[in-house]
């Protein structure tokens, strides 16, 4: 079986045009405080995968071929992704790219609690299943509250488009590994249930996120209920596809 990891090809200028020189300089609305916190910590998620792809070669655990062609495709939409949500954090929130800049340098990752599952190819390829699930899942419920910062009705369905862009690309992402672990991996399926718990367990027992891309979710849009319907319905997927 060859593996040929799926991408969308969307051009953000398309999905999310500049602000007309005419739009004030200002956010329509100032952020709340929730809200701003809400719309950073998914941008800095995103621009986080840079740090995890930078842990995994710093690590080098001689991964297969099939999965460096997942990671190349997933890296270069998690950029993608990154400049998405600056420019549309930018605009909503009256900042600057100077100071988005400066608040994102010098980010670092604390990946020891999930060292185990960034050395061995399976446990790492279940894991980012998991998690683009929960990315897919996670945007889908955000369009609305993403919209409602667009300012005007033309702003708000650019914004709403950014978000079904991001979900699109990881419901792409999480076929992609599905895809990758029935290459791989097949045979493997007992295992795949209670490395499932592993999972969850970790991601439910964060108190804070460690900027690590992977597991964001130590904040109130995610709960472990919720997290256990994604993961039991990516687990019904592999124990189907292995």
């Amino acid at each position: 079986m060859s593996y040929v990891p799926h991408q969308r090809r969307w051009d953000l200028d398309g999905v999310l045009p500049a602000a007309p020189l005419s739009a004030p300089t200002v956010p329509a609305r100032s952020l709340a405080p929730g809200d701003e916190a809400r719309v950073w910590q998914d941008l800095t998620a995103e621009y986080d995968a840079r740090l995890l792809q930078a842990e995994l070669v710093r690590r080098a655990p001689g991964f297969s071929p099939e999965l460096e062609l997942f990671l190349e495709a997933w890296a270069e939409d998690e950029a993608k992704h990154a400049a998405a949500l600056t420019r549309l954090y930018m605009e909503a929130s009256g900042a600057t790219q100077e100071g988005v800049r400066a608040r994102l340098d010098g980010r670092s990752g604390d990946f020891e609690p999930m060292a185990s599952f960034l050395d061995d190819e399976f446990r790492l390829s279940v894991l980012l299943a998991y998690d683009e699930a929960m990315s897919t899942h996670g945007y889908g419920a955000d369009i609305p509250f993403y919209a409602s910062l667009g300012g005007t009705p033309e702003r708000q369905a650019a914004f709403a488009a950014v978000l079904r862009a991001l979900k699109n690309d990881e419901a792409v992402h999480y076929r992609n590994a599905v895809e990758l672990l029935a290459c791989r991996h097949q045979g493997r399926a007992g295992e795949i249930a209670p490395l499932m718990d592993e999972i969850v367990a970790l991601d439910a027992g964060q108190s804070e996120y460690k900027a690590t891309f992977l597991l964001d979710h130590a904040n109130d849009q995610f709960d472990e209920p919720g997290m256990r319907r994604v993961a039991s319905a990516v687990v019904r997927t592999l124990e189907r596809r292995l």
